[in-house]
């Protein structure tokens, strides 16, 4: 009896190195599980993560456009008003021209009424264009914030794009 109580005895303790490998083996192979997990996770998190900097970013180039837009046409507004200006100055100039010429009081009385308002037009054209002067200023601070935040998200999606590449 005392043998077969040696052999059994012996019998576990053999079977017992196998179990511990078995155990070991299962304990990496669960480690390997849960960082193959960490992995998977990261990448969904990085592709979630992406896909909200592309929609962020169309709304950035949708803003970009829009300031550009309203920035050239400001600039079109400047550019018309600096050419009324210029067209009001040529015929006060040619006004003033023949005024000498006149002789007749009542076309002498007309020609100071149109000089007049001639004067009137250049002076509220002066006060439009630097109105849309200022105007334009603005529209370019707004442009250039626009740019900057498209630059910050394209930079932000390149880091991201970046993390994704094996």
């Amino acid at each position: 009896m005392r043998q077969i109580a040696t052999l059994a005895l012996l019998g576990i303790f053999s079977v017992l190195p196998c179990f511990a490998q078995g155990a070991q083996t299962d304990a990496q192979t669960l480690q390997s599980i849960l960082v193959e997990l960490r992995a998977i996770h990261d990448d969904v998190r990085l592709s979630q993560a992406s896909q909200i900097l592309l929609a962020e970013m169309q709304v950035a180039q949708a803003a970009v456009e829009k300031a550009t837009q309203r920035r050239d046409d400001i600039k079109m507004k400047v550019s018309n008003a600096q050419n009324l200006q210029k067209s009001f100055a040529s015929q006060l100039a040619r006004i003033d021209e023949s005024a000498g010429a006149t002789i007749d009081e009542t076309q002498k009385k007309r020609i100071a009424d149109n000089q007049e308002q001639l004067k009137a037009m250049i002076a509220n054209q002066q006060i439009e264009e630097q109105a849309r002067t200022n105007d334009l200023t603005d529209a370019d601070n707004a442009l250039r914030k626009a740019q900057e935040t498209l630059t910050n998200i394209q930079g932000q999606l390149n880091d991201v794009m970046k993390k994704l590449q094996p």
